[in-house]
Formats: C-alpha cells, sequence, structure tokens
C-alpha cells in the first residue's frame, strides 16, 4: 500500500494544491496529515484528493471547529483530535504533530509501532528509532525550509521518500 505523508501546509494553497496533485498521480491509496493545516480555508484546497486523508491538529489549528466543520463537507476528509493510532497496509501507525517533545520521545520508542508520522519542524528525516520508522515529511508550505516537501510511504517493503513538491 502506498501511503502519502504531508505536514505543516500552513494556509499555502499553490504548494497544498500542488501536493494533492503530486499524490493523485502517484496513485496513493491513504493519505496522512500530520497537522498545521492553520485556517480552515485550507481544507478546500485538500477536497480533490482521490485518497481518503486522516489528519491530526498542529500548534497553529487555531479554529480547530471551523477545521473539522470544513472536513465534515468532504466526507474523505477527517481530522482525528490530537493523535492518531492506525492500522494501514497490515502496519500499525502512529500519527501526531510533534510539538510536544516528550510524546514524540516516548512514541518514537514504541515496540508497538511500524511508523510514526509526525511534522513540526518542517524538516524533512527518514529515520530508524529500534524498529519504528520515523517519518516527517517536512512541510508542504515551504516558508522554513524555502522548498516544499511530502513523503510516500510504501508499507509492503516499509520504505520511505521525501519528494519535493
Amino acid at each position: 500500500m502506498l501511503i502519502g505523508i504531508l505536514s505543516d501546509t500552513h494556509d499555502q494553497v499553490p504548494r497544498t494544491r500542488a501536493a494533492v496533485a503530486l499524490l493523485n498521480r502517484e496513485g496513493v491509496a491513504s493519505v496522512l496529515h500530520a497537522g498545521d493545516f492553520v485556517a480552515p480555508f485550507i481544507i478546500d484546497a485538500l477536497k480533490d484528493l482521490r485518497a481518503p486523508m486522516t489528519g491530526v491538529f498542529g500548534n497553529n489549528d487555531g479554529d480547530r471547529v471551523q477545521l473539522e466543520r470544513r472536513c465534515a463537507a468532504y466526507p474523505h476528509l477527517r481530522i482525528l483530535g490530537n493523535f492518531a493510532r492506525l492500522k494501514e497496509g497490515g502496519v500499525t501507525i502512529a500519527l501526531t504533530h510533534g510539538s510536544d517533545s516528550g510524546i514524540l520521545d516516548a512514541l518514537s520508542e514504541c515496540s508497538s509501532l511500524d511508523v510514526l508520522v509526525y511534522g513540526h519542524t518542517h524538516r524533512a528525516e527518514i529515520r530508524m528509532q529500534g524498529s519504528t520508522l520515523v517519518i516527517n515529511p517536512g512541510e508542504v508550505c515551504g516558508y522554513v525550509t524555502g522548498r516544499g516537501t511530502i513523503a510516500l510511504l510504501d508499507t509492503e517493503g516499509m520504505r520511505a521518500e521525501i519528494v519535493e513538491v
């Protein structure tokens, strides 16, 4: 199963639309968003995803009620609070924004997880922490690093890559 992973869209509509187009071209079966959507209107840039999206809130997501309401208009988009534990493609995935480093450290050492997805730092990273594959897709918005990135995870081979938007 191919999973698209994004984070930190931060209201950057053009790059978010480019990320959606890239994920659709790749034919991902599922999309994970590790938070910092920021304003509810960014959800409209995600509506064209062909795969279902599960997201969590980030530290810059102020109007959470409106973000959830906007997602409710599109049955394939959902935000599950601050944390989600999912089973996708036969692997157990934890999804969090990553703004609490203590929680992030504890999750990265949790042996019951196959994959930990987080954002917040705006820095793309793929690494192994014990038996857990840890993925930060970087930032879609490009505000900190100057480049928009996402990640693709192939659950069959447990391989991930960072892709520039």
